[in-house]
């Protein structure tokens, strides 16, 4: 029965009842400013007071009373202000949790958690799935999802709701006991392990433990795989098909036994579902679920109560059985792997497409610092004019070449390895050595740009020396450096670089027009054809810094070694 009647806010009280547990204030004002200007659009619905209480439960609308009490505190309402309300005075406890869990659902989102507590009511309550469904909104795949959530433990449910994990990595942490879930939450939350994948693999393990087995041990005629210390955790058995007979053989067994004291016990094969069952209270016995997971583990699962739901329902959001165990799946992916493996070696050109469409697929998230550096200067200096001349002829290789593509295009020119494998397949091999030669390349440099690296053993001192590496050819003294030196040390270049009759003393100049002056010299004498003696020292004039090994005019006799040492611990880093 419904009756409407007008009750100032003070008789409204909100109800414990409704599944919303959390409420955004910022929402909540955006709802506040709305009803200040609209009014309010649609009644709330509350309960008729129980006992002696003589305020009025809300069923429907705590969101549109927040923002009333909000619209009251700032003075935007009178006091004792009058709100329209429907009045529900025949409705049983599970109507009432009904009418509040469509209300959250079909306005604003729930949180997943608050969400999943709403759904397992409805199925707890005897609704059918179909129902479920055109009530809330939700898809089937949703619905699952989310009563996933109810098997988290008790931490992963709080890091979710204050948001240190993401609802994915929630949902991958879900395939694991409470034990092993609170074991990994502290990685999942620092992102040691960040994809749903990576949880998972973390989780099932490879093959079943000793620790796992429920049944004498002498029964297994099979082989172990052990450490060097024959802990229990980590021997495993080979045999899976047989553990898993010893396995299911045991808890059945388990299942007679838990009969003899409990009102009910079953078997359980597969991920258990706890949603869909209630908890006994006092002296309630319930009954026992025995749970053999597809991992081999055996959970006992006590106190559980069998409510209304429906078979067909519990049953079409259940997870599905796989075909093929996990452990099974990773046995096979093993030997399909090796075989791979094997095949490359014998096929050197293929393994060279993997290399190169890898190489291009994670273009954008590798650090190419020594290229990427010069993005914020002003010119760009001939060797990197030099790499992009052949960074547009490699790209042309792929895609349409503009005049102005560099290196950074590569960037974003495949999506995936995939995409780049399909592509690089179609090159000749002497376009393939190219595509290769220039991708190594770019990521080659010194270690620690930080410090002049005046270590002659260095791979990069090693290879610059081989090759002949003259700075002269390609770097001048510029603005940019010129302008990181104070005016002492722009006097010394002056002097070492013959261009004292030129330039003239330092001390006479702003060291902003001195530096300008100073580089148009520099830039000037790399164009003359016939330079005097002072033009041709401006003309060879190079930095001892800029030598291969650099030559550190601040060293130490143990200089060298300290540069080794931060190399390894970089490399090693």
């Amino acid at each position: 029965m419904t009756t409407l009647q007008t009750l100032p806010l003070s008789q409204i009280q909100t109800s414990d009842a409704n599944p919303r547990k959390r409420f955004d204030d910022s929402t909540i004002a955006g709802l506040a400013a709305s009803i200040k200007t609209d009014g309010l659009l649609q009644n709330l619905v509350v309960a008729k007071p129980k006992g002696k209480k003589k305020k009025h439960p809300i069923i429907c609308g705590e969101r549109r009373f927040r923002a009333l009490q909000l619209l009251e505190q700032q003075g935007d309402l009178p006091e004792g202000f009058g709100v329209s309300v429907e009045i529900k005075t025949d409705l049983s406890a599970e109507e009432t949790l009904r009418m509040a869990t469509m209300e959250n659902v079909q306005r604003e989102n729930l949180a997943p958690l608050e969400e999943a507590v709403a759904i397992a009511g409805l199925v707890q309550d005897g609704e059918k799935l179909d129902e479920i469904v055109a009530k809330t909104g939700l898809t089937v795949s949703t619905i699952r999802r989310r009563l996933v959530l109810l098997d988290l433990s008790d931490n992963v449910k709080k890091s979710l709701s204050e948001g240190e994990i993401t609802l994915s990595q929630a949902e991958a942490l879900s395939v694991g006991s409470a034990e092993e879930q609170d074991d990994l939450l502290e990685g999942v939350q620092k992102g040691w392990y960040d994809s749903s994948e990576e949880i998972k693999d973390r989780l099932v393990g490879d093959l079943p433990t000793l620790s796992m087995a429920i049944f004498d041990k002498a029964q297994y005629t099979g082989a172990y795989t052990t450490d060097l210390f024959a802990e229990e955790d980590a021997t495993y058995f080979n045999d899976t098909e047989q553990f898993f007979d010893l396995q299911k053989a045991a808890a059945e067994k388990l299942v007679e036994k838990h009969m003899e004291t409990a009102d009910w016990a079953e078997l359980h094969e597969g991920y258990f579902s706890s949603w869909q069952y209630g908890e006994a209270a006092g002296d309630e016995k319930g009954g026992v679920i025995v749970a053999l997971e597809s991992s081999g583990k055996v959970e006992v699962h006590e106190g559980l109560l069998k409510t209304k739901a429906d078979k067909s329902t519990t049953a079409a959001l259940k997870k599905p059985r796989a075909t093929y165990a996990t452990p099974l799946v990773k046995y096979m992916a093993q030997h399909k792997s090796v075989a791979v493996q094997a095949a490359l070696l014998e096929n050197p050109r293929t393994m060279k497409e993997i290399i190169v469409a890898g190489k291009l697929a994670m273009f954008a998230y590798t650090s190419h610092g020594h290229v990427s550096y010069f993005d914020k200067e002003e010119s760009n200096p001939p060797a990197l004019q030099q790499i992009n001349e052949v960074a547009r002829q490699i790209y042309a290789l792929f895609a349409q070449m503009q005049e102005d593509t560099t290196w950074h295009d590569f960037k974003g020119l495949f999506s995936s390895h995939e995409a780049a494998y399909d592509h690089v397949k179609a090159l000749t091999d002497d376009e393939l050595e190219a595509v290769q030669i220039f991708l190594e390349a770019l990521e080659f440099g010194q270690c620690n740009v930080e410090r002049l690296d005046n270590n002659a053993d260095s791979l990069f001192n090693k290879v610059a020396t081989d090759l002949q590496v003259d700075m002269r050819n390609y770097w001048r003294p510029d603005e940019a450096f010129l302008k990181r030196r104070n005016k002492a040390q722009l006097q010394q270049v002056i002097t070492e670089s013959g261009s004292s009759l030129k330039i003239g003393n330092a001390a006479s100049y702003k060291k902003k027009d001195l530096v300008a002056s100073m580089a148009k010299h520099f830039s000037h004498v790399m164009t003359l054809e016939a330079p005097n003696e002072d033009e041709l020292k401006a003309i060879f004039w190079l930095p001892e810094a800029m030598a291969f090994p650099a030559i550190d005019p601040d060293a130490k006799e143990n200089r060298s070694e300290d540069f080794d040492q931060d190399e390894e611990l970089e490399e090693a880093a």
